[in-house]
């Protein structure tokens, strides 16, 4: 009972603590692209640390022969944040977060086609019901329209729960491989794609590491990725995936609240409705896949 507890304690501070990353990277005055490479480096050295003090090894043998998969999975981890950083630049953290949280409906919707599953009336209810969120928050019945410039960050947003999705999908075919030696495989890969994306896009005398963006990006490597993972990882063998799919619905509920507290971002009332019809769509929707489980089992 007392390691659920405290399981469960580890995945709401995980989940609240990837809820206040848009705060920081708001205040960080480099292209996403750096950030991104910031982020899977010290991410992989982080956990690598954790693996060598709990005397833990790397099992190659369980990669061996997924590689390319786990590679290109990397690869779009880090292009899946390059799009969200980005989109921060654009229109509100709250904005840019509800958008990107679209991630676990469209895998949702395409679940009948990439694993065989039903996709049942209060599934399609709860995707559309999302959909509709997302259209609140793009600000299209407000009297003043939507900017062009939220359009792009809603556009930018909505590509990285796309991109999520994907590796969602892909990642749900490598179950049978450690969590932490998953993360830190994929970490490396993201960490070489992005550097080598950093090379062609990033002028380097552009580039200015002042001590406030040094520690911005240390915090955004260490805590909002290496511990953040660290405790997410560490709670699962504990809580039941119905657990997992509610508390991930603390980190929009968290951003959209700090959005407004922090950086006092507006926030509209199709916008607050918007967010609410996403998380509880999603919430509706798991909770139901659960129950059908229980159900079948």
């Amino acid at each position: 009972m007392k390691k659920t507890r405290l399981a469960k304690a580890e995945l709401a501070s995980a989940f609240l603590i990837w809820g206040t990353i848009g705060i920081f990277v708001k205040f960080i005055t480099l292209n996403s692209g750096v950030v991104a490479f910031n982020r899977s480096i010290v991410g992989m050295i982080f956990l690598i640390m954790v693996k060598l003090i709990m005397k833990s090894r790397i099992d190659f043998s369980n990669l061996k022969g997924h590689f390319l998969e786990l590679s290109i999975n990397g690869a779009l981890l880090g292009i899946n944040w390059i799009l969200l950083f980005e989109s921060y630049n654009y229109t509100t953290v709250a904005t840019s977060t509800i958008c990107y949280n679209l991630g676990p409906m469209i895998v949702v919707l395409v679940s009948p086609l990439v694993f065989k599953e039903k996709l049942t009336a209060v599934k399609i209810s709860c995707a559309l019901m999302a959909l509709f969120g997302v259209v609140c928050v793009s600000g299209v019945f407000e009297q003043s329209g939507v900017d062009t410039k939220d359009l792009i960050g809603i556009s930018l947003g909505l590509s990285a729960a796309v991109v999520y999705a994907i590796t969602v999908i892909i990642n749900k075919r490598l179950d049978d491989i450690n969590p932490m030696d998953k993360a830190i495989t994929q970490f490396a890969s993201s960490t070489v794609v992005m550097f080598i994306y950093c090379l062609f896009t990033t002028d380097s005398n552009e580039l200015s590491f002042t001590v406030s963006t040094v520690i911005l990006l240390l915090v955004v490597g260490v805590v909002h990725t290496g511990f953040a993972y660290f405790v997410y990882f560490k709670s699962l063998p504990y809580v039941t995936s119905q657990n997992v799919a509610i508390f991930a619905y603390i980190d929009p509920v968290f951003a959209v609240v700090l959005s407004a507290v922090v950086l006092g971002e507006i926030l509209s009332i199709s916008t607050i409705v918007g967010a609410l019809l996403v998380i509880v769509s999603a919430i509706v929707s798991e909770l139901y896949d659960n129950k059908q489980k229980s159900v079948i089992s």
